[in-house]
Formats: structure tokens, sequence, C-alpha cells
């Protein structure tokens, strides 16, 4: 197929709605040697890249740019989409047919793909870089590119002593002080686990909620919403993600972060590459996940959103991501393994329709 009959396709099925190129025209930007096919021989692919909104200048200009570069018979179509459209679409496609070779991915469907046969598994002779990624960070279901944090922020004005354990929440202090998410359960997980349960014995960190049921002011549909609210003084404390609360307290707004003295919990974004690629969109997508894990696109991706490298020998300048409460966190891989706690990722998605329920039924 064509250059041009395959960008046709993505557009009929409906995939090229939000961003489409190709991209052999890019500078290099990568180390020596990134990219290079591993055989030696030029590879023939046509990929079609899934990406979380936000990142496909970054991904130009570390990732598909370096390996077009190297691979001119590569091309690359980058598509712009919530996770759960992408698993959407790939989960409606046949084996044979799949209308996407790989891109990003979240923790829960990262898992539901392995349920569904979704993925082709890589290994370190696959992503040499993958070598580089601490082992207590890896998981089965892909390969990490960065990491988020899930722990606490608060309105620092109205707390300024902080928090440092997930069950501070439960403060008669906080009454109608506190956000939480009806539809995210890592704070229910985490509640489990400062009651010294197992983070998959999520009914007793609930029970523990139900006791603190009055200290919840405001249930969370968008972190702008959560964000407003804790800055104007309505919420004092919510369970929130790290790299967004650092964002938004460097624009101005009053927050502060605090990963929990039992851990904040480790939010990976996965890379994958699709069962029933050819043999060569294999080896092309093993490159392009190796220069996602080099030093130009973990940089990268820590300067645009505060995420942390996976890659354990790359370095940040973290002192401009400090805000109140983070107490020096590195925003490096070796720190994300002392202060993130890795939950039961495969556990919550078999699990999921259960704690919906338990949250609707003891707490909403």
């Amino acid at each position: 197929m064509d250059r041009r009959s395959f960008l046709k396709a993505i557009s009929v099925a409906g995939l090229g709605a939000v961003s489409v190129g190709v991209l052999a025209s890019c500078a290099p930007t990568s180390q020596p040697g990134s990219g290079d096919n591993p055989d030696g021989a030029d590879l023939t692919a046509d990929i079609a890249f899934a990406l979380f909104p936000g990142y496909l200048d970054l991904m130009n200009k570390h990732v598909f740019g370096p390996f077009t570069g190297k691979n001119s018979k590569v091309s690359i179509a980058p598509l712009e989409g919530p996770a759960s459209q992408t698993y959407a679409q790939l989960l409606a496609s046949p084996e044979s047919a799949r209308s996407i070779q790989g891109g990003m991915m979240n923790d829960a469907l990262s898992w539901s793909g392995v349920k569904d046969g979704l993925w082709e598994h890589m290994t370190t002779a696959d992503v040499p870089n993958l070598e580089k990624v601490p082992e207590e960070l890896r998981n089965d279901a892909g390969t990490p590119w960065v990491f988020n944090g899930f722990g606490i922020s608060y309105n620092p004005e109205k707390l300024p002593s902080g928090l440092d354990s997930w069950n501070d929440l439960y403060s008669p202090s906080l009454k109608g002080k506190v956000a939480m998410w009806p539809a995210y359960f890592d704070a229910y997980l985490m509640a489990a686990v400062a009651a010294g349960a197992d983070s998959t014995e999520v009914e007793k960190g609930i029970e523990q909620w139900k006791k603190a049921k009055d200290n919840i002011g405001m249930w969370i549909t968008s972190v702008a919403d959560l964000h407003q609210a804790m800055d104007r003084g309505e919420i004092w404390a919510a369970p929130d993600y790290l790299s967004v609360t650092v964002r938004d307290s460097k624009a101005g707004m009053k927050l502060a972060m605090s990963l929990p003295s039992e851990g904040a919990v480790l939010n990976t974004y996965q890379l994958e590459s699709v069962s029933g690629n050819s043999a060569d969109q294999k080896k092309a997508m093993a490159g392009l996940i190796d220069l996602s894990l080099g030093d130009g696109a973990q940089k990268a991706a820590f300067e645009q959103s505060f995420l942390t490298p996976s890659n354990g020998d790359v370095t940040v300048d973290a002192s401009s991501a400090q805000i109140e409460g983070l107490n020096g966190y590195s925003f490096t891989a070796a720190d994300a393994v002392k202060r993130f706690y890795k939950v039961d990722y495969k556990w919550v998605g078999e699990n999921t329709a259960m704690i919906k329920k338990l949250i609707e039924d003891n707490l909403q």
C-alpha cells in the first residue's frame, strides 16, 4: 500500500481525524544508533501510532523524525486520542487487519489488552533501553514509557502543615472539604493499604471512607474543576495526579502536593506493539519504543508534562518542578521506586464493576 492509500484508509476508518502525518522529513535528534533496524536491512512498513493528546510535537522531534531519518521506507501516521478510543478501535478489528500498529496506553487498558490478546510482548532483545528501566517498575502488560504519581493535592493556605498519610484525609477538620473520584479507584486501594491491608482488599479501604463520608464535599468530574475549587478554598484536599498538580501550581494556583508515607500510586504510561503486525512492522514498533525510552524523549516528557522518566539513567532538573509538599522528589526512576506504590492493575481491571458498586452503595 502506498502512502496516499494508507492515509486514505486510516481516514475512512475514522482514525485520522485528529492528526495524521508522515514524518520522514523530520530532522533526527537522537543519540547515534537509536532507531537502527537491528537486522541491518531496510524496513518497509506503514505504522499508525496512537498518541495521548498533547504529545505529537514531542514524538515528532525525538522519536518519529529520528526513526524515519534512518528508515526511509517506514511511514508513520500519528493518531491522537484517548486510550479508550484507541482500545475500542483495536478490539473491533480482527488481528489480520489491525488499523493501528501500536502506541500509548494506560495501565488498566494495557492489562485488559493482555486478556484480550491485543499486544505483542516486547523484551530487552527487542527494546534494548528497557534494560535501563528498574525491574521494580516494569510490568508484563507493556513497556513503561514514563510515570505519573497519584498522591494528595491540597491547598497550602488551608493546610499549612500539609498531609503525610492517606489516613489524614479522614480528619474531622476536613468535613466537607475533601473531593473524591467516583471513577478512578486508586485512592480507595491506598485507603486499604493505609489500613494495613493489601490494595486488592479494597472493601477495607471503602469501609474507612464510609466512616469519614461526611468529609466528602465534592465528587470530581475533571481535574480542571477540582483545581479551581481548591484554588478558591472550597476544597482543601483530594487524591490527585502529580503532573497536573505541579503544572497548575506553577501557573499560580494555590496547590501543593503530598506523596504520602504509604506511597503515591505508580501510574505508568505504557507503550504497546499490537499483535498481528508484520515482521517489519514489529521491528519498526520495537525501534520506535526504544527511541521513546532514549534520553531525548524521556527528558522532553518531564520538561513538557512533569512526568518521571522510566529510564533509570536519565536525570532531570527537578528544581523546575518543586512545589510545596513534594519534599525534594527528584523525578527519577530510582526515586519512583522509593516513593511510589505499585498496585495490581490487572486485578483492578478484572474487578472494576465490583469496586464501582462498592463506591456507589457506600459513599454516593
